[in-house]
């Protein structure tokens, strides 16, 4: 590739790429642009810095795995379907990335604070789908969270492709979360 033929967006992909295969020291100017064959010059001509880079990365990382995610939910016809598919989405993917990211954000702030809003928009957005099924909006947010942190969860084990659930134990697991009856009253009724 040449210098003047490449985008922000070419060196973001490039970055992702890495970030999954090599981890997060590839995120360099020098490295970057030795993988995409062109000078540092490049980088510095798209990037005024490597912290101005890498907070392009994080925003391009949550363009391309939470939007498009979203966007492709709202096919559905119904909030408990859209649920369902959700839970079979993120509790069955073995996301090289997802790992990636977070691994980066133990040891950076600026990367860490990203990832909190990827999280919060996340989580915001299956409590919205919560309530949607009907679920109280006092119960939503601790579902919504305990979803989210059971799918991050799995993805951080050593193995996550080999902790899979059956659909009909995802069925399950969204009928229970999406049922409206209110905790509070179950905790009572005990």
């Amino acid at each position: 590739m040449s210098t003047d033929k490449l985008t922000p967006t070419d060196w973001l992909d490039c970055a992702l790429q890495e970030l999954t295969t090599q981890g997060y020291g590839a995120l360099k100017a020098q490295p970057l642009a030795k993988k995409l064959n062109v000078t540092r010059g490049s980088f510095y001509y798209h990037f005024e810095s490597l912290v101005d880079f890498h907070a392009a990365v994080i925003r391009h990382w949550s363009a391309k795995t939470t939007s498009p995610l979203i966007a492709d939910l709202a096919a559905h016809a119904t909030p408990q379907e859209t649920l369902r598919a959700l839970l079979s989405i993120t509790l069955k993917s073995g996301e090289q990335l997802e790992r990636a990211m977070r691994s980066w954000a133990t040891v950076n702030a600026q990367v860490a604070a990203g990832v909190k809003d990827v999280d919060d928009t996340r989580i915001a957005y299956a409590e919205e789908l919560l309530r949607a099924c009907g679920v109280a909006p006092r119960d939503a947010v601790p579902r919504a969270k305990l979803l989210y942190w059971a799918a991050i969860g799995r993805l951080m084990m050593p193995f996550p492709d080999d902790s899979h659930l059956s659909e009909d134990e995802i069925a399950g697991i969204a009928a229970l979360m999406g049922e409206s009856a209110n905790l509070g009253d179950v905790r009572n009724a005990t």
